[in-house]
């Protein structure tokens, strides 16, 4: 088969074990970036407090990336790179949380949970999406 395109990206196993990883990564980056976006958390003042870069332009396009690449690992469509942009936003998120003293807000995320999205990211980068996932049906041309 000739990989055309972005096809290489997805190409991947018929693994079902690669489903759990997926949804450990896709649910928080899905919820935390619909928080992020909806104001539920105090996301400028984290961006600020950790001294990241352009937090003017962060504050709107990194919860926008967290949603896109979540519903990408959820659906396992183009999982590759959704866990990619997911590992650069989870390394964002856990050196937030190592540097951040006091936490903002009413609700602090533990320091496992980014690390544990940023481990279920690497095994889909690694593995591809798995049986379950619309780049399979893709890839099989289905």
């Amino acid at each position: 088969m000739e990989m055309t395109g972005l096809m290489w990206l997805r190409k991947t196993g018929e693994a079902r074990w690669v489903l759990v990883p997926r949804l450990i990564a896709a649910l928080p980056l899905t919820v935390f970036g619909a928080f992020h976006l909806t104001g539920m958390t105090p996301l400028m003042e984290i961006l600020e407090r950790a001294g990241i870069p352009f937090p003017g332009i962060n504050y709107f396009l990194a919860p926008m990336l967290m949603v896109v690449s979540g519903l990408s690992l959820g659906f396992g469509y183009l999982a590759r790179l959704g866990a990619f942009v997911a590992m650069i936003a989870m390394l964002v998120a856990t050196y937030s949380k190592v540097v951040i003293e006091d936490w903002p807000g009413p609700m602090e995320p533990p320091l496992a949970l980014p690390i544990v999205v940023l481990l279920a990211c690497v095994a889909v980068l690694v593995s591809g999406a798995g049986k379950w996932s619309a780049d399979l049906r893709a890839w099989k041309g289905v």
